[in-house]
């Protein structure tokens, strides 16, 4: 027993040799000006848009693909359903390389070279006008999706300040679906060359990423001191005091050196097990309870409901709503926290989708529900508020807050090809789940889903609220610290 105390204790010194230099780290730096923060946070974020409307472009467009006046004859609803997933697979391919070549090139680099996929899958689907090469087109589209999803996160949090970083980060899932809308909207009112053409155009104003500065922790882990002065003295204004923030971005990069920021730097600490874990639940439960099948499928579950509201425009109204409730996670998510959300999220998606499952039911049973054709747009737009809350804002937030920098990008890139993933296995089948279990049952496995999600943000999401990075990895590292003495005492 008394060997078995030492090993601990030894353990114990190994752990507070590493926390310790974080403990030292300045808590109280007097913060700079927000203007720029915001601004080059909404730039970046135009790559988030991007990925919105390649993720939604099937609601609009799918209609029109299966229908006689299309210029793909014979195409199915299995054809449609590829047209719809091979995106999703595209992202998983984008998100694998994106966080490693950001460590390598540095964020903003990446961040350019991920709009190139965009460009070449909006080119290819205006021109072209077979199956093939709209599959290829779809696919190519996910590269720069998923790409973009790793990456612009990571920017983001390392930019931002702590009082602001998770408003800053709701500006991903914010643009994300200004993306939807927007290809809800022109999707609806233009022809299919009109709107795909508006689409690339959307592409125009990312030029400005040009000027973005680069991550200033990123610089400093590079040694480019000077660049990282200068970076901050954009973001943070010029009478902002630099030596505080250099030093603590110093400290954190000297902790990084002797590390590689792989795999085995991710899974071998107790920090980085629980930030993993939690990001991969936080992604699995995000397209579990449905949001994507309700994106990509929203006309056609409109015109199955039968429901008495136009479908076009019923998809538009959602859209809307979910933009208005992205700005509204932005304004309060430094107020109430990232866990409250997610937990109100999780148990009013419930809700949501057990009601609008229980009005299939009813349809299916031959019931007459003339009477509540307003239900499923209520239901899908409640749903679409309580999932913005906080399922489709916090977990890019909490992405770029619970990885330090050395595995930051391996992370991110893991978390972000699981959601893809998930996207995937969602959209491609849920058809066919549609088709053999009938859309209640469907529905009410997509609210079970959300009751979970409520529940794992309970017992396993921390809070990160008002937390320096560095504070955040302390926080993670010490309670294993606390098990061990515990362990030991007894």
């Amino acid at each position: 027993m008394e060997m078995e105390m030492l090993g601990n204790n030894s353990e114990l010194k190994e752990k507070a040799a590493v926390i310790e230099p974080m403990l030292k780290t300045p808590k109280h730096i007097k913060e700079g000006k927000k203007h720029f923060q915001y601004f080059y946070t909404l730039v970046a974020g135009l790559m988030a848009m991007q990925s919105g409307m390649k993720l939604s472009w099937t609601s609009p467009s799918g209609p029109y693909l299966t229908s006689d006046q299309s210029f793909i004859p014979g195409m199915t609803e299995n054809h449609m359903s590829w047209v719809c997933s091979l995106m999703a697979l595209g992202a998983i391919l984008g998100a694998v390389p994106a966080g490693k070549v950001a460590d390598k090139m540095g964020r903003k680099r990446t961040m350019i070279i991920s709009a190139i996929p965009f460009f070449i899958s909006w080119l290819m689907i205006i021109f072209t006008r077979d199956l093939i090469s709209l599959y290829i087109a779809r696919f190519i589209g996910g590269i720069g999706a998923g790409a973009a999803c790793v990456i612009v996160p990571v920017y983001i949090g390392e930019i931002a300040e702590p009082s602001i970083r998770g408003a800053l980060g709701s500006f991903f899932p914010l643009l994300f679906s200004t993306g939807v809308v927007f290809v809800y909207v022109v999707g609806a009112i233009s022809e299919y060359m009109t709107f795909n053409i508006a689409c690339c155009i959307t592409l125009v104003p990312f030029l400005l990423s040009y000027f973005l500065p680069e991550s200033p922790l990123w610089l400093v882990q590079k040694g480019r001191i000077s660049q990282a002065e200068k970076s901050l003295r954009v973001l943070r204004g010029k009478s902002y005091e630099l030596k505080k923030e250099i030093s603590v971005l110093q400290e954190e990069a000297d902790r990084v050196e002797s590390r590689k920021g792989g795999i085995r730097d991710l899974i071998c600490t107790r920090a980085g097990r629980k930030a993993l874990s939690t990001c991969v639940g936080l992604m699995w439960f995000q397209q579990m309870c449905g949001i994507d099948a309700v994106l990509f499928y929203t006309v056609k579950i409109f015109q199955d409901a039968g429901s008495t509201v136009n479908p076009f425009l019923a998809t538009i109204i959602i859209g809307i709503i979910e933009v208005v409730m992205a700005v509204v996670v932005a304004i309060v998510i430094d107020k109430f926290g990232r866990k409250p959300l997610l937990i109100i999220s999780g148990v009013a998606m419930t809700l949501c989708l057990s009601v609008l499952g229980y009005y299939f039911k009813m349809k299916t049973d031959k019931q007459d529900v003339s009477s509540i054709g307003w239900l499923p747009l209520t239901c899908l737009s409640l749903f679409n508020v309580v999932f913005s809350v906080g399922y489709g804002s916090v977990p890019f937030a909490v992405i770029s807050e619970l990885f330090p920098p050395e595995t930051k990008g391996v992370a991110s890139s893991l978390s972000i090809m699981v959601n893809w993933s998930l996207v995937f296995i969602v959209t491609k089948f849920f058809p066919s789940m549609v088709k053999a279990t009938g859309p209640a049952i469907t529905f009410w496995t997509f609210g079970s889903m959300a009751l979970l999600s409520a529940i794992f943000a309970y017992v396993f999401v921390p809070e990160t609220k008002g937390k320096t990075l560095q504070e955040i990895q302390t926080k993670l590292a010490r309670e294993k610290v606390k098990v061990k003495q515990i362990l030991t005492i007894k």
